[in-house]
């Protein structure tokens, strides 16, 4: 009898579970990356917090998110988690990634400075302006390279070297094979604790205010554009979804992204919350933020 009960029981939350209706957030980027995080704690808050959905995590990192753009864009019940990538790449390649117009903001996650980092340079005052350099980024045409781009305008023989991610980007710098990366600040922090044989520099950072003792690149010299040229992390979703859905979808992961949880990932990238945006605020950042980074690409070559 105990047997069956058990079985029974067992049974029961088989059908329980079967019966929720999953949703897959797919981040843009590599999984190694910091900013995977936030969604993965905002899936793990979001699945605690309610019975009706299954939130799921995954990946489809490739072409400077375009990879997941264009299946989220054709695949029911898919959120994609991206950058100001987002609204960059098609700029680069309109012709070979996607529409903009096609997608609607669900939820803004939070804005992160982003940081120029060496492992073979301590400060730019070692930096030789005439030397032929390298800097990696997570793409061409994402918000990586445009932040590049303002570095080069003090280093006329810089030249952007394309990897699938900013930890990629980071890996081949500190291995020698690039002279600088632009990463997020945590990352490249954690290149230099205690322990590890590479300890890279943050030269300096994005934004109008000091990091961890890191200088803004503003007060280097480099352009006031640099103070613009935070990232914004954020999720969207295909135009086609109903507002009905997707406002059922938005109050549970803006509730799950007040969790301690959500926002100590968050904080660790120094990424400042956007996540209690009102939600008649919401399409109108996502107009201009479409905007704005247009503004800041114009001028950046593909080279």
């Amino acid at each position: 009898m105990r047997r069956l009960l058990f079985a029974l029981c067992l049974g029961l939350m088989t059908v329980a579970v079967s019966a929720k209706e999953t949703v897959t957030i797919y981040y843009a980027f590599s999984p190694a990356d910091t900013m995977a995080n936030y969604s993965r704690s905002l899936v793990t808050e979001a699945n605690r917090i309610q019975d009706k959905y299954n939130f799921v995590f995954d990946t489809k990192p490739g072409a400077g998110n375009t990879v997941a753009a264009n299946f989220v864009k054709n695949t029911p019940n898919t959120i994609l988690a991206t950058s100001s990538a987002f609204f960059l790449r098609p700029v680069f390649f309109p012709n070979e990634s996607y529409n903009v117009e096609d997608f609607k903001e669900l939820m803004p996650q939070c804005s992160a400075p982003m940081g120029i980092v060496s492992a073979k340079f301590k400060s730019w005052r070692e930096v030789p302006k005439d030397a032929q350099l390298n800097i990696g980024t997570s793409g061409l045409g994402v918000t990586t390279h445009v932040v590049a781009s303002q570095i080069a305008t003090q280093y006329p023989n810089m030249h952007a070297v394309a990897f699938k991610s900013t930890t990629d980007s980071l890996v081949s710098m500190a291995g020698g094979s690039i002279e600088f990366s632009v990463n997020f600040i945590h990352d490249a922090e954690a290149w230099s604790q205690d322990g590890n044989k590479v300890k890279v520099n943050v030269l300096g950072v994005t934004g109008d205010q000091p990091i961890n003792g890191h200088p803004t690149l503003l007060s280097q010299g480099f352009p006031a554009l640099t103070t613009n040229l935070s990232a914004p992390h954020h999720l969207v979703i295909p135009t086609s979804v109903s507002d009905t859905q997707a406002q059922a979808w938005r109050d549970i992961l803006v509730k799950a992204a007040k969790s301690k949880e959500v926002r100590d990932s968050y904080a660790i990238d120094h990424c400042v919350p956007l996540s209690d945006m009102p939600d008649n605020q919401i399409q109108p950042w996502f107009r201009a933020q479409n905007v704005n980074w247009n503004k800041l690409s114009a001028g950046v070559k593909l080279k």
